[in-house]
């Protein structure tokens, strides 16, 4: 299935680090996807609990999504046109799939939602971080399965390091919490059926006002790595894959 991708998302993207999609899966697929996902996430959190926790990640591997049938569906979304056809408007590089996630709402009521890049997470130097944003492309794809209270952004901040303030109020410095408004911040709420698409290099952070189960598909313009996918198993087996030969290379391994 393919749709009618609006002529603004492109430039949006470049410029914004953001396009939300309203109305774009049809509500038929989230139940479905909703469905699997709960019994994923259970299975995850049987092996992560912590009240801090706000997602938890790679429900795709067979540890989590242990139903043969689960995974294919799982891997036919993700390798969906209804997808793919935004990705190709992304990237102009080889596409390739990443990861998944669930976001929730943490039980520990003081966990606050806190702004951060994804990149700040991987244990390299500030100063390759500034590098890697400009070099390593990661999109989430956002697909709500509850309302979702949406998402802070700082506009523009995928293409350009922080600010003074903002960087302050993300590390914590000088006194700033990292949950701290940050001056030119939107919200943007997102329910099932909507697709909110948005670089991991954007300054965002979450929000916990009501509940949510989001589920996210990272893809990426460079292969994961063999040991990870390992590691987890999250990629498709030889029963779990696609059958076209050109969607299948978004699972591509170095």
């Amino acid at each position: 299935m393919t749709k009618g991708i609006p002529s603004v998302a492109k430039s949006q993207f470049e410029s914004l680090g953001y396009y939300l999609f309203p109305n774009w899966i049809p509500l038929d697929t989230i139940h479905i996807l909703k469905e699997i996902l709960l019994r994923s996430h259970e299975e995850w959190l049987r092996e992560f609990q912590n009240p801090k926790n706000v997602n938890s990640a790679y429900l795709t591997s067979t540890r989590f999504t242990k139903d043969v049938q689960d995974r294919k569906t799982l891997f036919g979304f993700i390798g969906s046109d209804l997808l793919l056809s935004i990705c190709d408007l992304i990237f102009q590089d080889p596409i390739y799939f990443l990861n998944t996630q669930i976001f929730f709402n943490p039980t520990d009521t003081n966990k606050l939602p806190y702004w951060h890049r994804d990149i700040q997470y991987m244990g390299i130097s500030e100063e390759e971080q500034k590098q890697r944003i400009h070099k390593d492309h990661v999109w989430h794809f956002r697909i709500p399965l509850e309302t979702d209270p949406g998402l802070w952004f700082v506009p523009g901040s995928h293409s350009r390091w922080d600010l003074e303030e903002e960087r302050k109020v993300r590390l914590e410095l000088e006194g700033k919490k990292n949950s701290d408004a940050i001056p030119n911040q939107i919200l943007i709420p997102h329910g099932p059926g909507d697709l909110l698409v948005f670089s991991a290099h954007l300054l965002h952070k979450g929000n916990y006002d009501s509940k949510r189960f989001s589920f996210d598909i990272l893809y990426t313009n460079f292969p994961e790595k063999k040991q990870t996918a390992e590691q987890w198993n999250h990629f498709p087996d030889r029963e779990s894959q696609l059958e076209d030969p050109k969607k299948n290379s978004i699972f591509h391994l170095i």
